[in-house]
């Protein structure tokens, strides 16, 4: 990897190159690690913000409204997750048009902040209810 840059120093500068994504390994980080925990355990962890209360699914690590650290990990109730909105992809990443079309959603979960992308089957509309499948990742739902 190079590090051409163009620009003025004390300006916005721009590097022009590929990043290697492949060669570097990456951790999830703590509230990631109890995230992706939970799902191998079959439940959803959020991560509760100990100042104002609120809750973050993905869990995370810092409330961005408090700017507080979050060390309080609390399991969210997988049977209220619901769609809240989706889009429908018709072509795979070549422009080959799909046998069948693939349903991806954004589900959230009440008094949540944040949501989780799936893969959807079945009803799929907004505000319909959507039950977690599998909990591998990326996660499939079945949409009533």
């Amino acid at each position: 990897m190079s590090w051409e840059k163009s620009g003025k120093e004390g300006s916005l500068l721009r590097w022009y190159d590929i990043m290697e994504a492949e060669k570097y390994e990456y951790t999830v980080g703590p509230a990631g690690e109890q995230f992706f925990n939970g799902l191998k355990q079959s439940k959803i962890v959020g991560s509760k913000c100990s100042k104002c209360g609120r809750i973050y699914v993905p869990a995370r690590s810092y409330c961005e409204h408090c700017f507080v650290k979050i060390e309080n990990y609390v399991e969210i109730n997988k049977d209220e997750a619901y769609v809240d909105s989706y889009t429908i992809i018709y072509n795979d990443d070549e422009g080959n048009k799909l046998a069948q079309p693939v349903y991806i959603v954004l589900i959230r979960f009440p008094n949540v902040e944040g949501g989780l992308l799936c893969y959807a089957e079945g009803n799929v509309k907004v505000g319909a209810k959507a039950k977690i499948m599998n909990f591998q990742w990326p996660l499939r739902v079945k949409v009533d």
